[in-house]
């Protein structure tokens, strides 16, 4: 008999609030799965990675935090980091830097289970200039934030961006990949069915750089997700059945207010 849940996705910055998207499951085992959600970055030294149960549909709340599992990140340059439990679910390492190259190892022991995955971090690529796009859409208006740079040329680059408008927590905004454009100059629209910008809006837009798995993984949630209920469960690089997704990304935040670049359509 299939059992619905909702999984609750934890995207963490780490200078900034969380955000959760919610998207409702369809899955073939009537048990509780394990989610694991892992985004490290080098925006900050602080780390946190959550592990958590999935509940059943028309249960209220998020996932159910997981109190008593064993959290260890381990990387190609010999360090062994231990994450220790903080509070709902969230275990955390301070002071761990990561950097560009190097490959990064989890290692999550829950309920008797191993629950293993690998992310390499790869160079940030540099943007050339931001900037503001208005775009018709069914005969309305929009703006949408607009980033261009040059993406180097031979090499596989994946790109994920969050947003906030005006205070709002930070969320899952797009994800792209050079396949068609590789060593090009590229423009990436950060956009989706809710992103509308107004004269004055306060806005921060946080941008990764992001491994191929990664971009697999909020690919598919991109598309089985655009505002509606997913059909499946994302892609996710973490073994044993594990829902989520380990990620080791270099990123920038990049804050604006939108009256600077949005005076030339006034």
């Amino acid at each position: 008999m299939k059992t619905r849940y909702f999984l609750l996705l934890s995207l963490t910055s780490f200078l900034s609030s969380s955000c959760e998207e919610v998207i409702d499951l369809n899955l073939d085992s009537a048990g509780p799965r394990t989610v694991i959600e892992a985004n490290l970055n080098d925006l900050s030294s602080d780390q946190t990675i959550r592990v958590s149960k999935t509940i059943a549909f028309g249960v209220n709340g998020r996932n159910t935090p997981i109190e008593d599992a064993a959290v260890v990140v381990r990387s190609s340059a010999k360090e062994e980091i231990l994450f220790t439990y903080d509070r709902d679910g969230y275990y955390r390492a301070k002071n761990f830097v990561v950097k560009p190259g190097i490959i990064y190892f989890l290692d999550v022991k829950s309920e008797g289970v191993n629950y293993v995955s690998q992310s390499q971090m790869p160079e940030y690529v540099a943007i050339d200039s931001l900037g503001i796009t208005k775009e018709k859409v069914f005969n309305e208006e929009r703006f949408y934030p607009r980033f261009t740079f040059n993406d180097p040329v031979g090499i596989k680059n994946y790109y994920l961006y969050e947003i906030a408008i005006k205070g709002s927590p930070i969320r899952f905004a797009s994800t792209y990949n050079d396949k068609f454009n590789d060593g090009k100059y590229v423009t990436h629209e950060i956009s989706d069915r809710t992103i509308d910008l107004e004269l004055n809006d306060e806005v921060k837009v946080i941008r990764y750089c992001i491994d191929a798995n990664v971009y697999q993984y909020w690919s598919d949630f991109q598309s089985a997700n655009p505002g509606g209920a997913a059909p499946g469960n994302p892609t996710s690089n973490i073994s044993n059945n594990a829902l989520g997704y380990f990620s080791v990304a270099s990123a920038k935040e990049h804050k604006f207010i939108t009256s600077v670049y949005m005076e030339k359509y006034q």
